[in-house]
């Protein structure tokens, strides 16, 4: 085999590991992170679609959405200088520590300490479309 070809397959490998990873940190107790949003972020934000109205924005297909983006929603303008795209990393820092992370930030939560609820309710929002 050439010595490309190689580093292609490995690079395939790699990243089709790599994803299989992220999907089994997903799979189990998908509830979990459903009641961790709802006890945690649900008092300012929604996944149902279309539903407005509340302290935060709506989190439906937030994972792959740019920051301060939702449409008649008004963020704060250190949310709208941020420029990221959410996705499982990002989210993650921002519910760690949201002041931190987005100094300035309209957001009253101070951050979810446990690691495993972060990655819970990372899992729930991927789910929410």
């Amino acid at each position: 085999m050439f010595t490309s070809q190689k580093f292609s397959l490995i690079g395939v490998l790699t990243l089709a590991l790599a994803q299989t990873v992220v999907a089994a940190d997903c799979a189990p107790d998908q509830g979990h992170g459903a009641q961790v949003f709802a006890n945690e972020c649900g008092v300012c934000h929604s996944v149902s679609k279309g539903m407005a109205g509340m302290m935060g924005p709506n989190l439906a297909g937030v994972v792959g959405r740019k920051s301060a983006s939702l449409e008649g929603f008004s963020y704060s303008q250190a949310m709208r200088s941020k420029d990221v795209t959410w996705q499982a990393e990002t989210i993650t820092q921002l519910i760690t520590q949201p002041q931190a992370y987005v100094p300035g930030t309209y957001m009253p939560y101070m951050g979810l300490a446990s690691a495993d609820d972060r990655q819970a309710v990372v899992c729930y929002l991927k789910e929410q479309r």
